[in-house]
């Protein structure tokens, strides 16, 4: 089973500094949980509407695509390079 990311590791480096930090993701989550609970009832109104349009099997599908795109940034490692400088993130 795939689980999104957990923690965002951000590091900057120049010529004078090397500055890095680790986000915590998994309060993200947490939050954002919470917020599609609490939106949860308004989403059950706009598919109950949507179904007879032909827009309702597209929105039952919209929350585990829109996870497992989440769950594919696992291990994505962006680098950012200019002559002096360098920006790295890394999901982890």
């Amino acid at each position: 089973m795939s689980i999104p990311p957990c923690l965002l590791h951000v590091r900057i480096h120049n010529e004078e500094h090397h500055f890095g930090v680790w986000l915590p993701l998994f309060l993200a989550w947490l939050i954002l949980a919470v917020l599609l609970l609490a939106l949860l009832p308004l989403f059950i109104l706009l598919l109950i509407i949507a179904f007879p349009f032909g827009w309702g099997e597209f929105m039952l599908q919209l929350g585990p695509r829109l996870y497992n795109i989440l769950c594919a940034l696992r291990g994505l490692k962006v680098d950012v390079v200019k002559t002096s400088e360098k920006v790295e993130i890394l999901f982890v």
